[in-house]
């Protein structure tokens, strides 16, 4: 699906203003993982009990669709403003709490207000930007990567300076967020005309097929490489150290450049040759990755990394399209797949990896993802919206 020439200026300063919010909120989301070794020794954890600190943080996604739905019956830009300020909260708070059951709730109720974000501030970018929302997905998701790129860096770099005890030092970065948030968007109205959630289901069933298939087949693909990724390379010539910043500096950092150019992309020339490209590209950039010996395979991870993590945005941007009326809680029901699907895919990862190697792992991940996009055959393209 094309879209027709815009017939007004896209709207830089809102969109990148809901782009940094992303950015700042994700960064502080992505504390937990390089908190851990701190975390697990100051409470005496397991590593069952650590591992389980992510579900406690990942949970409240499952209310996405509810939250996206309520956030339709009052202003978006309320969700938006106010979650960096409070994730940051919940996360800069972490190294304070007595024990770990109080670990575990402070987690619980830092998910919900990750939750409200990532249900919410994708359909305010398609209220801000409905002609060219693949061309916003890309600024607000390159916000997101580039959070998860420098969050780990910030959180080492602040408990080496002031311990963990330190941390709540950095909500000034948090709520200062919000602040300029809510300034920017303050005289935005994005009240949603009331409409029948009934609508939304057949909009739903539609797309159910392709885009659980889709979804699935990327989880399992960025699982492996994202779970595994510095492991392998760890075992392949490269110190944990080197493995680590190239998992970040050339696979994570050109997911940001991917996101802000595919979006983009997919405005042009339609969201499915998007996709379809992307996922090509991606598996044959992790066949190179595998079949070349040595460092010199360090050399794929960009273009790995590129097409790999660039396509979220357009899903993004196609389940707006398909669901114009509710945008809110259609990107809830999304995102809720999307936060459940990552775990449930890197167990068979782990499993084949025990059985065969992290090699046949990566190979069968990537075969996953190309068999997905047979889910495409067949989608009819979305209908207008309603006035």
């Amino acid at each position: 699906m094309t879209t027709s020439e815009p017939s007004r200026p896209f709207p830089y300063v809102s969109v990148l203003a809901v782009s940094v919010g992303h950015f700042v909120h994700d960064t502080f989301s992505a504390f937990l993982a390089p908190l851990l070794p701190w975390l697990i020794e100051k409470f005496a954890l397991t590593y069952t009990e650590a591992s389980a600190l992510t579900a406690f943080l990942q949970a409240p996604s499952i209310l996405n669709p509810f939250i996206g739905y309520m956030s339709e019956q009052t202003l978006l830009r309320y969700f938006a403003a106010l979650a960096p300020g409070a994730t940051a909260t919940g996360m800069v708070f972490l190294g304070i709490m007595p024990d770990y059951w109080a670990l575990a709730a402070l987690l619980l109720i830092t998910g919900f207000s990750v939750a409200a974000f990532h249900a919410t501030s994708p359909a305010l970018i398609a209220h801000l930007a409905p002609e060219r929302t693949g061309r916003g997905m890309s600024f607000f998701m390159a916000g997101g990567e580039l959070g998860r790129v420098l969050g780990p860096t910030l959180a080492i770099w602040a408990v080496g300076m002031w311990g963990l005890e330190g941390l709540p030092r950095l909500l000034v970065l948090g709520w200062g967020m919000s602040l300029l948030l809510f300034w920017q968007l303050r005289r935005i109205e994005v009240h949603v005309a009331r409409r029948p959630l009934g609508e939304l289901l057949p909009i739903l069933h539609r797309l159910a097929v392709p885009l659980t298939a889709l979804v699935l087949g990327r989880s399992m693909l960025l699982g492996a490489f994202g779970t595994f990724l510095p492991t392998f390379l760890s075992q392949t010539g490269l110190t944990k150290a080197e493995s680590g910043l190239a998992f970040a500096w050339l696979y994570e950092a050109f997911g940001v450049i991917g996101a802000l150019v595919i979006g983009s992309l997919s405005d042009r020339v339609g969201r499915v040759p998007t996709i379809v490209g992307a996922i090509l590209v991606s598996a044959a950039a992790a066949a190179g990755f595998l079949l070349t010996p040595g460092t010199a395979r360090l050399a794929w991870l960009p273009l790995l990394g590129f097409s790999a993590l660039s396509f979220q945005p357009v899903l993004m941007a196609l389940v707006q399209d398909y669901a114009p009326n509710h945008r809110a809680t259609a990107n809830g029901a999304y995102l809720a797949l999307s936060f459940i699907a990552r775990p449930i895919m890197v167990i068979p990862v782990g499993f084949i990896a025990d059985q065969w190697g992290l090699g046949t792992a990566f190979g069968v991940s990537a075969a996953v993802a190309v068999l997905a996009l047979f889910s495409l055959w067949g989608l009819q393209p979305p209908t207008p919206a309603k006035g």
